[in-house]
């Protein structure tokens, strides 16, 4: 479908795109894609939107504008548009795609937007009470939403690779992938980091191994070869930090905290203090402690303590899924 604009929607345009990348930059990535749907409801008198990202198997982020709107993630799936489909306008709205909470809306504008690499896609709604502005003007401001967002996903993992610039060593390399481990955006430094340890391609769009069930059930980390991983939930998808082991990361989290304070200077009795146990218990920790990294003085403790992992690629630019 063709979709040049007018003079007046061109200019109407350009006034909402640089806000969309502003937010992009300045809000945390779930928070954006709300407030973002927010701006782009506004913009063209929408009555509410829906917006569902998703890689195979249909896993992945599904955000709405109002929350009341009541437009469920299988609705946005049973729209069928394949990966890059691109706009359609429908009026009247077809009653499988209702808005159960605005059941008044009379016309429907939904765009599919492929990203980049071809593992994801965003499919995004727009739903109408009156008379709707162009369907070409509504679908691009679509495409930037979804641009803006994927943006905004690229500055949260970078978050980490800022971190680690400034020594914090724990953190590790930073990835955002789904159940079935699909990259949704991944830094440089982490797509460095897993490709030469796995032999796998540096521009995977998959993790070149499964996440281990346990861990996306709640176990916060797993070892995958000579790596170590964090992993925690971000809505419906999970956060991804990788790294080389650590001296400390063969022991139990207690274990490491109380690794860390001793080995930060800190007194049995003030470890006790800190985490309300025994001074005993604190001496227990520490006897298994110098067991298990087979060490016998607390010199070589804070040696381990503060020895950073092995070194890294280096760095090379972040990447957007």
């Amino acid at each position: 479908m063709a979709d040049h604009l007018t003079a007046a929607e061109a200019r109407s345009l350009d006034e909402l795109i640089p806000t969309l990348y502003r937010l992009a930059v300045e809000c945390e990535w779930q928070d954006f894609r709300v407030i973002a749907l927010k701006e782009v409801v506004q913009w063209s008198g929408a009555v509410g939107a829906a917006w569902l990202t998703r890689s195979e198997g249909n896993s992945g982020e599904f955000s709405l504008y109002p929350p009341e709107l009541g437009v469920e993630r299988a609705q946005a799936i049973s729209l069928n548009l394949a990966p890059g489909d691109g706009m359609t306008s429908m009026s009247p709205v077809p009653p499988a795609l209702l808005a159960r909470g605005l059941p008044g809306a009379k016309t429907l504008i939904a765009e599919s937007q492929l990203h980049r690499g071809g593992a994801l896609n965003s499919v995004l709604m727009l739903y109408f009470n009156a008379a709707a502005p162009s369907a070409p003007l509504c679908g691009r401001a679509l495409r930037h939403l979804a641009e803006a967002g994927a943006l905004a996903l690229h500055q949260y993992i970078q978050r980490d690779e800022w971190l680690l610039s400034l020594g914090r060593t724990n953190r590790g390399s930073a990835a955002v992938v789904d159940s079935r481990g699909t990259i949704y955006a991944a830094s440089g430094r982490f797509r460095d980091l897993v490709a030469k340890e796995s032999a796998a391609d540096r521009d995977f769009v998959k993790l070149p191994f499964a996440i281990p069930v346990p861990a996306l059930e709640g176990d916060e980390a797993f070892f995958q070869g000579p790596l170590h991983f964090r992993i925690s939930p971000l809505g419906n998808l999970f956060q991804l930090h990788a790294r080389r082991p650590l001296p400390l990361d063969g022991l139990s989290p207690r274990e490491q905290q109380i690794a860390r304070a001793l080995g930060n200077g800190k007194t049995f009795k003030s470890v006790a203090r800190q985490y309300d146990i025994a001074v005993s218990t604190v001496a227990n920790h520490a006897s298994r402690i110098y067991r298990k990294l087979g060490i016998y003085r607390r010199e070589d403790l804070v040696d381990l303590v503060r020895r950073p992992p092995a070194a890294e690629p280096a760095t090379r630019p972040a990447e957007r899924a």
